[in-house]
């Protein structure tokens, strides 16, 4: 009896290990979190920086389709496209600037990118991966500045250019198929949003937009 139960258990430690393990296949993702931007301000924004917020926070959705090469169990690589739409928010009051009492920013981006990322597991449940991209960044931000009594927006202007984010994050394997991911997309380049801003003089300003993202997720592998 007691062989039978100890044999019991192994094999059922067995085929868990099994069911943990990950392997190649077509996977598509989807995917929800936070978007964290950092805008440098230059040329006429400069006059108005202590107006300008510096940080902005909202939210991010995402989705993802590739395929996964399982290398051997414990390493192998991901080809992936993915599209994410995110928009973040700030707010800022003017403590030095008389005729501005506050600014409100709102920035919209939407980044696709083709992926490579190196997938590696500390166990047969959890592991992580490392990864670059390249592709299109759009951003469409707005500033509206708050005088006594009048509100003024510019921007609102959909523009882009070249993207390449960083991909970092840790993943939880729940068998071949189902997997949890927390992710993080940092932008190794920012993108030069040039605008004429209407309450400076001469009125060419460029602020440099770079979108955080840090999300979870869920692939399912065919």
């Amino acid at each position: 009896m007691g062989k039978k139960i100890v044999a019991s258990v192994a094999l059922s430690v067995s085929l868990l290990g099994v069911a943990s393990a990950q392997s190649s296949g077509v996977f598509i993702g989807i995917n929800a979190g936070v978007s964290l931007t950092q805008p440098t301000y230059s040329g006429a924004f400069e006059t108005m920086q202590d107006a300008l917020s510096q940080k902005g926070i909202g939210w991010v959705n995402g989705v993802d389709l590739g395929y996964k090469k399982a290398m051997n169990e414990k390493w192998g690589l991901r080809y992936y496209l993915s599209y994410n739409y995110s928009q973040s928010y700030g707010l800022k009051e003017s403590s030095v600037n008389p005729n501005i009492t506050e600014t409100d920013t709102d920035i919209v981006q939407q980044l696709i990118t083709a992926n490579v990322d190196l997938w590696f597991h500390f166990t047969r449940s959890f592991g992580a991966y490392v990864g670059i991209g390249a592709g299109y960044q759009r951003f469409k931000p707005s500033w509206t500045i708050t005088t006594t009594g009048q509100k003024t927006t510019f921007g609102d202007l959909n523009k882009g250019g070249l993207a390449v984010p960083l991909n970092v994050g840790l993943t939880w394997n729940f068998n071949n198929a189902h997997q949890i991911l927390y992710g993080v997309k940092i932008p190794l380049i920012s993108y030069d949003y040039e605008i004429n801003v209407p309450s400076q003089q001469g009125g060419a300003g460029t602020a440099g937009l770079r979108a955080y993202i840090m999300s979870i997720g869920y692939n399912y592998t065919f």
